[in-house]
């Protein structure tokens, strides 16, 4: 799961933890030290929701989903596809409506990033400002994530294109999220 499902799993919790949260894979080496208490939530959810997914027998299912050329950018392919899927079915996961959501997020989001740092208020910036949420539910959106990544990352060149595959499997992607995503809002709702 991606950035859309770490927030929508989190949106209960404070700001900071939340943010945190949502932030984890960009931040977390510059936070492993701090003890904060919102910053040892947010991490512990976030590792939960990575550790209930990547070991799920619905991610393995959907690592095989994925062409075989692809093999070294499975689970950031994997990933994006479960919140491409979380988006198309959103109803399915939320009462709220997805759009004013994600500005909620946003809101939550900048208010929170500068007990975190000054890189992550400019970092919460650049998502608002490309409405990242809103990008995993069009495939369009995805298509410029993947170009993105590839473009940043050398070796993760094998990404681009990769929003046809998921286009392609999209049934597939979308059963396999149902099934998984309870599976982690009640391991999260343990912690």
């Amino acid at each position: 799961m991606n950035l859309l499902s770490h927030a929508l799993l989190s949106r209960n919790e404070t700001d900071d933890v939340l943010t945190v949260n949502v932030l984890w894979d960009f931040f977390g080496r510059d936070l492993r030290q701090d003890k904060r208490p919102f910053v040892r939530r947010g991490a512990k959810i976030h590792r939960t929701i990575d550790r209930e997914t990547d070991t799920s027998a619905e991610f393995k299912q959907a690592l095989g989903l994925v062409s075989e050329n692809r093999d070294s950018v499975l689970g950031v392919v994997v990933d994006i596809a479960l919140d491409y899927a979380l988006s198309l079915d959103w109803k399915f996961y939320c009462s709220d409506d997805r759009l004013e959501l994600f500005e909620h997020f946003y809101n939550r989001m900048e208010r929170a990033a500068p007990s975190i740092s000054e890189r992550a208020v400019t970092f919460v910036k650049g998502m608002r400002e490309r409405n990242w949420f809103k990008s995993y539910g069009e495939l369009e959106g995805i298509q410029r994530v993947f170009q993105r990544l590839a473009q940043r990352y050398r070796f993760l060149d094998s990404i681009d294109g990769a929003e046809a595959e998921i286009e392609h499997r999209v049934d597939q992607y979308r059963i396999l999220m149902r099934n998984l995503y309870p599976k982690v809002q009640i391991a999260v709702a343990k912690l």
